[in-house]
């Protein structure tokens, strides 16, 4: 019994396994059962992609009466039966073509003739060229020399080996397993797909029993719209491929290229390889024709229409059919068919898009394989302010300019600071604090992310100007919706409201760091646009100094930015003052950082005298705005603890 404690403290003393070991001993764990189970897992993949593509007709078939038996018999019938048909009509041309490809070998000898030797073609004027320029070359004797050489060696005997006869029987063998090992994985896949349709409830009840763990909500959302999402990618792929496969059939039909049904079935076949499997299956159509036909014409007119068709169906239907794309890097496609095809050979590359995409798919809503939609997907590795903040820390503040005007340009100068500014400069405070990022570090993120607001301030600038340039040119002659635009803005502009608004003065204050001053230029840009004039107070300024501030400019806001660490005794102390002296004021308190403990935050700047508090610019700008309009005075705020009590009501709160 004590060997047997002893024992188990050793094993639980004993150092774990590290995470990342683990995880590749699963992949290389992984990639040997795939290598050498290739026998039954390659019909099972198959078998289940086949199940994402038939199961949408097996449901619309149910829904018109049949029973899942009968539905599932009907829809695999008719797929036999398409199949049957397109492969007979596939190997009666390859048939066909293997006879006549024989009788065109005079013609097709004439032309690389024409293309590559004595004729009167470009190439052969510079084969002619490099031969007179290689025959004068100094090295022309020892050449000979060597030629006598290999003429002499040429004329000893040689000796031939008897090859050893073949046995006719290991021939047949040979044969036999080449012809039926695909009829053998042909029959199991389709007996999987079978019993997956008729049992597919079953499967799905199963499956939800081994990975739900009592989280039978979030498995089954998963399972569903991951089955939902993969079925509906196949079979949209599926019916985009065979469009294609079959637009350019026709056309080589109409061009009299002949053998146009098994071309159009290949372009269709190897439209699902990545990137090289299309032009793989339009190379053959064209050397054909190079071979067949007596010109160059019918040969530029293949390559044409292939050409505008690829272009078409990847450039303007599948972003209609997809919404944007297939979800799936194009350097993680290329990787996955290397990979499969090492795995499984040629089938593998032609299933390497489908099980790609079923492996980015799972690692969307399954959360233990997020890593594969991190690897394969094709949605940024890092969020915007994540790359910005990266580029700065590596110093390259021309990467990081590049990066704010793309997500300017992307997503519009309204959300820029919420969402890459403001939370770049705050990682930056957290960094300093407590990850080792240096003081040199830290004045030079601040000081480049200044330089940027400026050159997007200016560069918006120069688009307003051109814009009214253009306009005025135009002699009042806009689009209807930028007339619509300008009659809003002027009429807001002659509102009470607005010249109230141009009139006031916001007072912006930071709490204690330079980066809210940022902040703050952010506010002032944003809102100027609004005609509100925001005035920036700087962090050396004492708090006597903002209350003779704002008396000077009769201000009716104030606005202080926190952003944390810190700031919060700073903004508390500096609202009881203010709030003394000008019971009509309102403080507005803009918070950036963790709102875990938010409510208490809130309780204790309301009563320091706060009126509002907001996490965002947007907000903060907004309930700005909203105070400036307001034309009767403000009540005094409730007293805060130690101060004078004052009538009034409660301050309100706008929260995020």
């Amino acid at each position: 019994m004590k060997k047997k404690i002893k024992r188990r403290r050793r094993a639980a003393s004993a150092p774990a396994m590290p995470h990342y070991l683990q995880i590749l001993l699963a992949l290389v764990l992984i990639v040997a059962i795939l290598y050498f189970a290739e026998t039954v897992i390659v019909p099972l993949a198959l078998a289940v992609l086949l199940t994402f593509v038939l199961t949408p007709l097996v449901v619309y078939a149910q829904r018109l009466g049949l029973r899942r038996v009968p539905a599932t018999l009907l829809v695999i019938l008719a797929t036999l039966l398409v199949f049957g048909l397109v492969g007979w009509g596939v190997w009666t041309q390859v048939s066909s073509l293997s006879r006549e490809l024989p009788a065109h070998r005079a013609q097709m000898r004439a032309k690389m003739a024409e293309l590559w030797g004595a004729g009167k073609g470009p190439v052969s004027h510079l084969t002619s060229a490099f031969h007179d320029i290689t025959a004068a070359h100094p090295g022309k004797g020892r050449k000979k020399g060597m030629a006598k050489v290999i003429v002499k060696s040429a004329k000893r005997p040689v000796v031939v080996a008897p090859r050893v006869a073949v046995k006719k029987s290991g021939q047949r063998l040979s044969l036999v397993t080449a012809v039926l090992e695909p009829v053998f994985t042909a029959g199991l896949v389709l007996v999987f797909v079978v019993f997956m349709l008729i049992k597919r409830e079953d499967l799905r009840n199963r499956l939800i029993g081994l990975l739900g763990h009592g989280q039978l909500t979030g498995t089954t959302r998963v399972l569903v719209m991951s089955a939902e999402r993969v079925s509906r990618l196949l079979l949209t792929q599926l019916c985009i491929n065979a469009c294609f496969g079959s637009a350019f059939g026709l056309a080589l039909l109409i061009i009299g290229v002949p053998y146009w049904f098994l071309w159009g079935f290949l372009a269709g076949l190897l439209r699902f390889i990545p990137y090289v499997g299309t032009w793989i299956a339009a190379a053959m159509p064209i050397l054909l024709s190079f071979a067949m036909s007596p010109g160059w014409v019918q040969p530029l007119l293949v390559l044409g229409v292939f050409a505008a068709l690829d272009l078409t169906t990847s450039n303007v239907v599948e972003p209609l059919m997809f919404g944007h794309s297939a979800g799936v890097s194009p350097v993680a496609l290329l990787v996955a068919a290397v990979f499969w095809t090492w795995i499984w050979g040629p089938l593998g590359l032609v299933l390497s898009t489908p099980l790609t995409v079923c492996m980015v798919v799972l690692g969307q809503h399954v959360p233990r394989l997020r890593f594969l939609a991190l690897l394969l997907g094709e949605e940024p590795a890092l969020d915007p302010y994540v790359s910005y903040y990266q580029r700065l820390l590596a110093g390259d503040d021309r990467e990081a300019r590049e990066v704010a005007e793309t997500y300017v340009e992307a997503e519009g100068a309204g959300t820029a600071p919420d969402k890459l500014f403001i939370p770049a400069l705050l990682r930056a405070r957290r960094d300093r604090q407590s990850a080792g990022l240096t003081a040199e570090d830290e004045n030079f993120i601040f000081d480049s992310t200044r330089e940027i607001l400026v050159n997007i301030r200016t560069q918006a600038a120069k688009k307003a100007a051109q814009a009214a340039a253009d306009a005025l040119a135009k002699g009042g002659k806009g689009d209807a919706e930028g007339d619509a635009e300008l009659a809003d803005a002027q009429g807001a502009a002659a509102t009470p409201e607005a010249q109230e608004a141009v009139r006031s003065v916001i007072i912006g204050c930071p709490s204690h760091h330079r980066a809210e001053e940022l902040v703050l230029t952010m506010l002032a840009d944003s809102l100027e646009r609004r005609q509100c004039r925001v005035d920036i107070i700087s962090t050396r300024a004492l708090p006597s100094e903002i209350e003779q501030r704002v008396a000077d400019e009769e201000a009716r806001v104030v606005f202080i930015a926190i952003l944390p660490p810190g700031g919060v005794v700073q903004t508390r102390y500096l609202c009881r003052r203010l709030h003394r002296k000008f019971p009509h004021l309102v403080i507005i308190v803009g918070y950036w950082g963790h709102t875990s403990n938010f409510d208490r935050l809130l309780v204790h700047l309301r009563a320091s005298g706060a009126s509002y508090v907001t996490t965002s610019l947007q907000q903060s700008e907004t309930q700005i705005r909203s105070s400036l309009s307001l034309k009767a005075p403000l009540t005094p705020l409730a007293p805060a603890p130690g101060l004078a009590e004052r009538p009034g009501p409660a301050p309100a709160v706008a929260t995020a």
